[in-house]
């Protein structure tokens, strides 16, 4: 292996500040040495990419980098080397033989996954170029052909069509782009269709937790502090019956969950962005309130960082930038209430469970840890809940499959389908679920496979059919008149019946003609 990719962690300055980057380590001559643009282009990213963005450039980098040192000293020219780097990509390395010389050993790729890797890989290409590390670009611009200047357009007219500032027409850049071409075409993905996201079955629910979240050994428990895995229950509600991602309540804090105070014992809870959400009041640094929540990290935590910015098991995405304004949080609208209600005593519970295992809040102020272990008080991460959550499943007589809805991500979908069954107002529905666009939640509206074949069988039934037992008796006395076929003739009935349709519409046709 010639390379190998670690976390490092990053100082750019004299400050104390650093960020945790992926780096990619090469040998050279028998010593392990940084490849410095990927670390210099990934430093100018840090504060508009997500780590995720960054971890799937650094495969497609190794992935050039293992195609290099496979294919050494063939390759003239860069474009050539990366024109055939992609059709790896695409096709495999592996001939008709089940043999590679190369030892890469790559099956075939969809464009699906490939094309936004090639894509991240070209512009990383060009960063280079213009920074002084190469003198070519891997996919260099050429000038466009007639076809590719239309497509071009047709792509700038349906991106301008959803500007704020569509009305002003192409501007002088945009004119010159549509005439330009990348010089390797990347392979046209297929449109699938879209049919509505499995949702987790409507008749599990109550069951999963009643019965699936009980602590290993607790089971028989008369204690229903000790017997029930209070922290699972209310990260499955949150998904269940608040339509919240997979990893937005990891962001949660112990005192974002306060009773509701215009409807007594339900909980009003609010989730902030993990970076920019506002910071709580309870504390002061040099006598003024830090404004962020990664602000408060910092001076009150500062081993513990926005979970978004993490690595490793730490790490919990945060997709959402429809945020309420003056907090920069999403707010959890319990559908129906009443679940409100079941959530506020399950988090009242919880912190019972807290207390009794002696996790206070001293350490952090995350409100969903680790209860066992060398982990024991830190915050609670996505995969330890994954496991939970497929043990809980198993319990009630489930298995974790994404295409049955039985995924944790089964349940906000289950929460938007309801909401739009509901007709729900689809602003409404965009604030509920916390959507940057709405076109986002329009899939909740589209029929399954299942609702498409019951519409198309209904339909059918419902229209008036061509019905041929007439003319299949007309063409079938006719055919026993023909001595000239052999009873073992291959003809089938279905082929002369649709040769006798055509002589009627031939014969139909000349009547037409003969008057007038």
């Amino acid at each position: 292996m010639s390379h190998v990719r670690v976390w490092a962690s990053i100082k750019a300055d004299n400050t104390g500040r650093t960020r945790q980057l992926p780096v990619i380590l090469i040998s050279v001559d028998g010593k392990l040495k940084v490849l410095e643009p990927e670390l210099r282009y990934l430093n100018t990213m840090a504060n508009s990419r997500s780590h995720s963005w960054m971890i799937k450039l650094c495969q497609i980098i190794g992935l050039l980098i293992d195609f290099i040192d496979a294919n050494h000293g063939i390759y003239d020219k860069p474009v050539t080397l990366f024109r055939e780097f992609v059709s790896a990509l695409y096709n495999g390395t592996i001939d008709e033989n089940g043999e590679d010389p190369s030892c890469l050993y790559w099956l075939p790729s969809r464009s699906y996954t490939v094309n936004p890797k090639i894509s991240m890989l070209g512009e990383f290409s060009q960063w280079m170029v213009n920074n002084g590390y190469a003198s070519e670009a891997l996919n260099p611009w050429t000038a466009a052909t007639t076809t590719e200047q239309r497509f071009n357009y047709l792509a700038w007219c349906k991106k301008n069509d959803k500007s704020f500032l569509k009305h002003l027409g192409p501007s002088r850049l945009a004119s010159a782009s549509i005439e330009k071409a990348l010089s390797i075409k990347l392979r046209r993905p297929l449109i699938p269709s879209v049919s509505t996201p499995k949702i987790f079955p409507v008749s599990f629910e109550v069951a999963l937790l009643r019965e699936g979240f009980t602590r290993p050994g607790k089971q028989n428990s008369k204690d229903p502090i000790d017997k029930y895995d209070w922290r699972g229950i209310c990260i499955s509600l949150l998904m269940l019956y608040g339509g919240r991602r997979l990893s937005e309540p990891f962001h949660l804090w112990m005192c974002d969950v306060i009773e509701n105070p215009n409807a007594p014992e339900e909980a009003y809870v609010r989730i902030y962005h993990p970076i920019e959400g506002k910071a709580p009041k309870d504390k002061k640094l040099n006598g003024r309130y830090v404004e962020t929540r990664q602000a408060y990290l910092q001076a009150f935590y500062p081993k513990y960082i926005p979970r978004n910015l993490g690595t490793g098991n730490y790490e919990a995405g945060f997709k959402s930038k429809y945020l309420v304004n003056d907090g920069m949080y999403m707010v959890i609208y319990w559908a129906p209430k009443e679940w409100g209600k079941v959530f506020l005593h399950a988090y009242q519970m919880y912190m019972w469970q807290r207390i009794k295992l002696g996790i206070d809040g001293s350490r952090h102020p995350f409100a969903f840890v680790s209860h066992s272990g060398a982990s024991k008080g830190e915050p609670y991460t996505i995969k330890s809940f994954e496991a939970a959550w497929e043990r809980a499943i198993k319990r009630i007589g489930l298995s974790k499959i994404k295409i049955n809805g039985t995924s944790p991500h089964g349940a906000r979908h289950g929460y938007a389908k309801r909401a739009k069954s509901g007709d729900v107002e689809p602003d409404a529905l965009r604030i509920a679920l916390a959507h940057s666009s709405i076109e986002s939640q329009r899939i909740y509206g589209k029929p399954g496979i299942e609702e498409v074949s019951e519409m198309m069988n209904a339909a059918s039934q419902r229209v008036e059919r061509f019905d041929v037992s007439a003319i299949k008796d007309l063409y079938e006395s006719q055919l026993e008149e023909k001595c000239d076929l052999p009873q073992s003739d291959p003809l089938t009935f279905d082929s002369i019946f649709i040769d006798a349709l055509i002589d009627e519409r031939n014969q139909h046709i000349r009547r037409r003609k003969r008057n007038g």
